[in-house]
């Protein structure tokens, strides 16, 4: 009966080994998300300006 237990213990900790990587791995891809949306603001600044700017351009 110990040897069970024994067993089943390190199943749990492989297995909260596993729930932590992917949890790693989720803090990662959050991350890489939130500078995808950080360039994607500033890109999206920058293509305001260009707009307006042509626009000035053409006004003239």
């Amino acid at each position: 009966m110990a040897g069970a237990t024994r067993k089943n213990q390190e199943r749990i900790i492989v297995n909260e080994n596993k729930i932590l990587r992917n949890q790693q791995r989720l803090v990662r891809i959050l991350d890489n998300q939130s500078k995808i949306l950080r360039d994607l603001q500033a890109m999206l600044k920058n293509q305001r300006k260009i707009l307006a700017n042509q626009s000035r351009i053409l006004a003239k």
